[in-house]
């Protein structure tokens, strides 16, 4: 509430739910994790969509210290 930090932990499930929070946090999407070759086909996916608009949103470098790739 005041900015100080906690330790949370978890493992499995929880831990990739409190990752992917944080994520948001951060501006980090689910894509910006995946291998570049499986992201491009996540996109093409997503154009590809009947809910698509036809135009992508601005996208900004990932302010992850990973840039937006997994470990």
């Amino acid at each position: 509430m005041h900015g100080e930090p906690i330790v949370v932990e978890g493992s499995e499930m929880l831990a990739r739910c409190i990752q992917h929070e944080t994520d948001h946090l951060d501006g980090v999407l689910f894509v910006d994790r995946l291998d570049p070759e499986i992201r491009r086909l996540a996109m093409a996916e997503i154009r590809a969509a009947e809910w698509f608009q036809g135009s992508m949103p601005d996208v900004r470098e990932s302010p992850h210290p990973l840039f937006g790739k997994a470990r």
